[in-house]
């Protein structure tokens, strides 16, 4: 999963503390993690390379396994095991960073959506194989995040959509020749009206499938090998967590680069299926997973076979998510405390945000709802988590005019040419000039 952030450098002092039942449960259990990583990487994955992991828990203990220059407030637990602390090392979310200059795949164990152990370290599986790319696989690349909140809402582009999805869930599960080439060829011919509508957009898509697509692969793979839960669960969490993002119906830029996700794991599924040591041959060629995929295959177009009804439901439901993002402006206007305008004079370095959690209210207007990370000369710097602040920018999402969030009045500090707001969920401190300060309202020109 991609959390676009460019921040992790040091770690604070590793405090002594109670560990709680969910640390214990990781800590002794990330060594078997990784053993039976090394045992089936290559099953998986042929020729695949481990990297360093941390496993964490917000406000909580940050576990370092296999790193060869742990920070030096790690404590030692053996050979390849260090603990110390989540908050000093600022980590967030399932994703890869650099600790201490080694790039580290990492996931929070304590994100309520595991509902066992097996689903956290599937996961962190995924992010290993991102490791993997970004230091063997230089010819992949992530997507540009800032295209997924420029994604045309167009209702027929949607309605054809997910007819594409369901065909390749059946292409998954197809058991016989003449089934499966008709479903091939309905979803090149999907494709290639989709491109006609959408034109570039699509290469946005295939951006996702190629990096995402085979990690969320491996993150299948080695959930099935890894689990020895009873199977009517395992089918479940596979129908639920992998193959229902292309049946569930999703509209305009709604889960968008999920589905592209679960994509390009199908892909890769019927790739497996058909060819033998496909994958080094994928990453041997400068080619898109959809282009590979079509080359080995060789698809016909043909008149394409679409439920009208797909239609009529997507023009319906993108008129509702275009209203929507009003709505979102409306609640986020709502909120309690003081309104607070930062105008940049100077264009502020964009550190981090989360993609995911992202909502283009406008051509101009960004919702940030989990995260958003900026930073400038003079110690300047913002930091928003978990709390809605709105970025108005200038064409590209990185671009920054202004930024607008509330707070409690009694935590805004104006002082010295600096205002200063440190509390949960909003970090900032910046230089700059007081323009307006009302009961409801402030308005700061920043340096």
């Amino acid at each position: 999963m991609l959390i676009c952030l460019f921040l992790f450098k040091g770690s604070s002092l590793y405090a002594q503390q109670k560990l709680l039942a969910i640390d214990s449960l990781y800590l002794e259990s990330v060594v078997h993690f990784y053993e039976k990583a090394e045992d089936i990487k290559n099953e998986i994955w042929q020729g695949m390379e481990l990297a360093p992991v941390c496993l964490f828990r917000v406000d909580g203990p940050a576990l370092l396994y296999n790193h060869p220059n742990p920070p030096l407030n790690f404590k030692k637990i053996n050979d390849k095991l260090y603990i110390g602390e989540q908050k000093g090392m600022e980590l967030f979310g399932a994703t890869q960073v650099e600790i201490n200059g080694i790039l580290t795949a990492i996931v929070d164990y304590g994100a309520p959506r595991y509902s066992c152990k097996e689903e956290a370290y599937a996961e962190l599986f995924h992010e290993l194989h991102h490791v993997y790319q970004r230091n063997f696989v230089k010819q992949i690349k992530f997507d540009n995040p800032a295209m997924l909140l420029r994604y045309p809402e167009n209702y027929t582009n949607d309605g054809i959509k997910l007819a594409e999805q369901n065909i390749l869930y059946n292409m998954c599960f197809a058991t016989d020749s003449k089934s499966f080439q008709k479903l091939l060829n309905q979803f090149y011919s999907c494709r290639l009206k989709r491109k006609q509508l959408i034109g570039d957009f699509l290469s946005y898509e295939e951006t996702v499938e190629n990096m995402e697509g085979p990690a969320f692969y491996c993150e299948y793979k080695f959930y099935n090998k890894y689990l020895s839960a009873e199977e009517a669960l395992k089918d479940n969490y596979r129908e639920r967590h992998f193959f229902g993002l292309l049946t569930t119906p999703f509209y305009g830029r709604e889960g968008l680069r999920n589905r592209h996700l679960a994509a390009g794991m199908a892909m890769c599924l019927i790739l497996d299926k058909h060819f033998d040591n496909w994958e080094s041959e994928y990453y041997a060629k400068n080619l898109s997973l959809y282009d590979f995929f079509i080359s080995k295959f060789k698809p016909q177009k043909e008149r394409l076979i679409i439920d009208p009804a797909n239609d009529d439901l997507s023009k319906y439901h993108i008129q509702r998510a275009i209203e929507a993002h009003q709505v979102s402006l409306k609640h986020f206007n709502a909120q309690q405390g003081i309104k607070i305008t930062l105008k940049f004079n100077k264009q502020p370095q964009f550190k981090g945000f989360d993609p995911m959690h992202a909502e283009s209210i406008n051509d101009t207007t960004i919702l940030h709802k989990t995260l958003l990370r900026l930073s400038g000369t003079q110690g300047n710097q913002l930091f928003i988590l978990n709390k809605d602040a709105i970025t108005l920018i200038d064409g590209e999402i990185w671009s920054v005019k202004k930024v607008v969030f509330f707070a409690p009045k009694e935590n805004v500090v104006i002082k010295g040419g600096r205002m200063i707001i440190d509390m949960e969920g909003r970090n900032i401190s910046w230089s700059g000039k007081l323009e307006i300060k009302t009961e409801k309202e402030i308005v700061f020109a920043c340096e």
